[in-house]
This record gives structure tokens, C-alpha cells and sequence, in this order.
């Protein structure tokens, strides 16, 4: 009795110590993963936003705006610095440093991190080492390097990069031109059912967008593009094709399919669709049901939804005629990254300032005479 006693409590307390051991151990581990993702994730998201905000601020905005833009790639700099000191040989954090970088006009610090991030085998980094090299740019000229690197890119099991990798050896890439070698990697992607594959060899082999209407590389690319969009509801498959129907320079013009095309992409959660379905009905001059998509785009922050909004409603177009309310979303859709907006409201600027600077001409006038 007394020896299974003793073997009971020292089995309980062996048990009381792992416990102990897994809770002093554990709790710390967990959270500082938990602490990694949340910093990695606060890069991305101030990095996206700098970069919107970027694509749709030119020499000619305001410097309010242009201040604007600069806080915001500060912050995304700060927040993947942060990122770096936790995950240093984090390939994809890297290059998002990296593009942080840029922004910042960093230019030779933001090479350095794409150059670590590729010795480090991340393949989107290796594809942009490779085009350096290929190009001159940012480095010294190495086509060899950049062809060697290319065919490393292509033996890795990273999709997307190995889809970039094989359209660098289309003529005006920087690996040595081979046609075969990018339809052998594509095709093969293909066959495994890869949908950006089937647009990327619809689009830059077959060159989808200037095929003339009714020839083997249109039919051939639009089966792809169907293929990409039906089977496998690749958004940009979607998006494509109802443009596509909606324009009618390849295919038949037709309202139908463009709708319905746009319809799937609305179904797959594609905030873009919204716009691209008031595309269609603005092209068959029902601007009112133009409005009503581009207000629902509008609702969910599309940008380019709400530029085309603030576009109906500075023309009066399914609207009633509102400028002001046309540049409430115009300013809106600048800061989620439309580049039209951004024109348009310049565009009202600079008729503000020449009326300004009219009306002051006749100002002075009498005071002349």
C-alpha cells in the first residue's frame, strides 16, 4: 500500500511539473507568434494604403494631399521596420519592406532587402533580382545571372512566380527569348487546372487584346479566359470577359454575357464588379441602373465605383446634376486609389482657378481706366 502510494504521488507530481513547465513555456511562445502576425499584418495594411493613396497623387495635387501621402508611407516604413526586427528572414515581409522603401525614395535600401529576400530562395523576390540584372536596373547588367536565376525561379513550387519567371523569356523580357519554354511552363499549369495561367497564356502569348475578331488566337484565348472564369471563378477571368462582351473588339458585342459575367464576380465578392456592371448598363445608355451598381460599388469603398459616380453626377447623367456631390465622390474614390478621380477633381481645380483668376481680371478693369 505505502509503495503505491509513493508511485501515485510521484507520478502526480511529474504530471504537476510538465503542466507547470507548458505553462511558463507555452503562454510566452504563443503570444509572441500571435505578436509576429500582428505586426506583419500592420505592415501590409499601411503599406497598401500608401501605395492607393500613391498611385492616385501626381506632381499637380495639392500639398495638403501630397502631406497627406508622405505621413502615410512614414507610417508604413515604421510598421515594416517593426515587422523586420521580429521575422528577419521573412522573404515575403522583406519585400514588402522593400516596397515600403520605395515609396520612400530609398531606392538603393529597398534593393538591399529584394537582394536578401531572394538569397533567402522567395521567389517573387528572385523574379525581380532577375529583371534587374536582365535590364541593368538598379544593378549591373548580367544576363547570364538573370537567366541562371530564372530557370531556379521555374523549378520552385511557387505559382505566380514561376508564371512571371516563364513570360521573361517573351520577346521583351530579360531572359533570352524562348517562346517554347514559356508555353511548355504554362501549358503544364494548365493542365493542373491553374487559372492564372490560362489568362496569362490568353492574354501575353496569345496576346487576347490585340487578336482580330473571330482568328485562332481570339477563339483560343476567350476559351481560356471561359474556362478561368467558369470552372474555376477566377475574379480577373470575370472581370475580363465582361469588358470584353461589354466593349465588343474581340467578340461579338453582347449585354448578356457581360452582365452575366459581372454578375459571377459580384457573387464571388469582387468589389470591382460593381463598377464594371454599371459599365454595361451605361453602355446600353440606361444611365439610372448605371447609377444604382455604381452606388452599390460606392457603398463598399470600390474606388473605381465611386470616380464613375461622382463622373454621373457632374454630368447629370441618370442623376440629377450636383458638382458638389460629384466631388464629395471623386475625393472619396482618390483615396481608395482612382487614378481618374484624381484627374477629374484637377480638372475642377484648374477651371476654379482660371474662373478665379477671370473674375479678378475684371476686377481690375475699371480701377485701369
Amino acid at each position: 500500500m505505502i509503495s503505491q502510494y509513493f508511485k501515485l504521488s510521484k507520478t502526480v507530481l511529474v504530471f504537476k511539473v510538465l503542466m507547470f513547465f507548458l505553462l511558463i513555456t507555452k503562454t510566452p511562445f504563443a503570444s509572441t507568434v500571435s505578436e509576429n502576425e500582428k505586426v506583419k499584418t500592420d505592415c501590409k495594411i499601411k503599406l497598401e494604403q500608401a501605395r492607393l493613396w500613391i498611385r492616385a497623387t501626381d506632381f499637380n495635387a495639392p500639398e495638403e494631399e501630397k502631406s497627406k501621402v508622405k505621413v502615410a508611407v512614414v507610417d508604413a516604413n515604421k510598421a515594416c521596420t517593426a515587422a523586420i526586427k521580429l521575422a528577419p528572414g521573412d522573404g515575403e515581409l522583406l519585400v514588402n519592406s522593400a516596397y515600403a522603401l520605395f515609396a520612400a525614395e530609398k531606392k538603393k535600401e529597398a534593393v538591399k532587402l529584394i537582394e536578401k529576400a531572394s538569397k533567402t530562395g522567395y521567389p517573387p523576390a528572385m523574379v525581380m533580382v532577375a529583371r534587374y540584372l536582365g535590364r541593368g536596373e538598379y544593378m549591373e547588367k548580367d544576363a547570364e545571372g538573370a537567366w541562371l536565376l530564372l530557370l531556379k525561379i521555374l523549378k520552385t513550387e511557387h505559382v505566380s512566380a514561376q508564371i512571371q519567371a516563364a513570360l521573361e523569356f517573351l520577346p521583351g523580357g530579360v531572359g533570352p527569348e524562348n517562346i517554347k519554354r514559356t508555353k511548355t511552363t504554362l501549358l503544364s499549369l494548365i493542365e493542373k487546372g491553374n487559372s492564372e495561367a490560362m489568362i496569362a497564356y490568353a492574354m501575353k502569348v496569345l496576346k487576347l487584346q490585340e487578336a482580330k475578331p473571330g482568328s485562332k488566337e481570339s477563339k483560343e484565348g476567350m476559351k481560356l479566359l471561359e474556362q478561368a472564369a467558369r470552372e474555376l471563378k477566377n475574379p480577373k477571368a470575370l472581370i475580363f470577359l465582361s469588358l470584353l462582351y461589354n466593349q465588343g473588339n474581340i467578340v461579338p458585342r453582347n449585354a448578356q454575357k457581360a452582365i452575366e459575367y459581372a454578375q459571377l464576380a459580384i457573387d464571388r465578392n469582387v468589389p470591382r464588379a460593381y463598377g464594371t456592371m454599371g459599365q454595361v448598363y451605361q453602355n446600353q445608355g440606361d444611365n439610372e441602373k448605371a447609377v444604382a451598381w455604381f452606388e452599390k460599388g460606392a457603398a463598399i469603398d470600390d474606388g473605381f465605383s465611386q470616380g464613375m459616380l461622382g463622373f454621373m453626377y457632374s454630368g447629370g447623367f441618370g442623376v440629377k446634376q450636383d458638382i458638389e456631390k460629384a466631388i464629395t465622390w471623386w475625393k472619396k474614390a482618390r483615396w481608395n486609389g482612382d487614378r481618374m478621380a484624381a484627374s477629374y477633381l484637377q480638372v475642377h481645380r484648374d477651371k476654379k482657378k482660371a474662373q478665379k483668376a477671370w473674375e479678378d481680371s475684371q476686377k481690375e478693369k475699371p480701377n485701369k481706366q
